[in-house]
């Protein structure tokens, strides 16, 4: 009894997909429209994992790769309507939170983002997509920010944005040192694979230093700014305000950075005496910070 109910369940709901498939029904209004596609999202993945068989679940993840289009459509369709910001930061959470997200510009997640950026500037919504916008490497990601940092009215999503712009700029920097590495081939290859050879050729060629300087005073602008903005809770933030971000990034940066003087440290030795650690200046120290239970 109990297979034919996980049966019937997936039946349904594949037969609940197709429906759903279909979001220009006439008969339903925008806002509805979205509703069925958040449900499908919603529902989908469990449907997945529940599949019977093979074809079932082939069937259901086809389903799945397509949401983010049919949120697309549904705002492009709508552009005027307030369902549209809201379609397309789903488009955004479905199709861009990944480490190595699609940065071809007919891709889902670019597609958003400059629809976004063309059409809603103005909305107070705006801050879940500047929080997105932190993953992966595609200029249209800063363009947004750089957009939303110049034009929205609100100042919260002003915050957001001026804190995700230094975010991205520097997850960026990290990862062409990363491919400055010549002991790592294979994280090369990785970057090649997943981005092509012409836009990993123009991340290597970016001078460190500007950009360096800039992050810095967007980080300073955050927490000058914008200190109390909240910070949403999702599964890609921990909450918190952004002058607290952003001045836990700025000491990082003027005191932890390579090059940068260490931070005096006052402590006791192995032996119990007192130690500085500017006493070692101009040495080569190891420092192990290590306790007892």
């Amino acid at each position: 009894m109990r297979r034919f109910r996980r049966l019937d369940l997936c039946l349904l709901l594949l037969a609940g997909a197709s429906a759903i498939a279909d979001t220009s029904d006439p008969q339903a209004t925008p806002e509805q429209q979205l509703q069925k596609l958040n449900k499908d999202m919603e529902e989908l993945p469990d449907a997945i994992s529940r599949a019977s068989t093979a074809e079932e679940r082939k069937q259901l993840q086809a389903r799945w790769s397509q949401l983010p289009l049919d949120f697309l459509e549904l705002a492009e369709r709508y552009p005027k309507d307030p369902v549209a910001v809201e379609a397309l930061m789903q488009a955004l959470a479905h199709a861009n939170g990944t480490i190595y997200p699609d940065i071809r510009e007919t891709s889902p997640g670019s597609r958003a983002f400059a629809l976004l950026r063309r059409d809603h500037l103005r909305s107070e919504k705006l801050g879940r997509a500047c929080q997105l916008a932190i993953f992966g490497f595609h200029s249209g990601h800063e363009a947004f920010l750089r957009a939303v940092l110049e034009t929205s009215p609100h100042a919260d999503v002003q915050g957001l944005a001026c804190l995700s712009l230094a975010q991205f700029l520097t997850d960026r920097l990290n990862r062409l040192e990363v491919l400055k590495d010549q002991d790592q081939p294979e994280l090369l290859e990785r970057y090649l694979r997943a981005f092509g050879k012409e836009f990993v050729d123009k991340l290597r060629a970016q001078d460190r230093e500007p950009i360096t300087r800039e992050i810095e005073a967007l980080f300073a602008r955050a927490a000058e700014g914008y200190s109390r903005v909240p910070i949403p809770v999702t599964y890609y933030g921990s909450g918190g305000t952004v002058g607290e971000k952003a001045e836990a990034e700025l000491y990082q940066i003027r005191n932890l950075a390579i090059g940068r003087p260490a931070p005096e440290i006052v402590g006791e030795d192995q032996d119990g005496k007192p130690l500085k650690l500017s006493d070692y200046r101009g040495k080569v120290v190891l420092l192990d910070f290590w306790y007892h239970l």
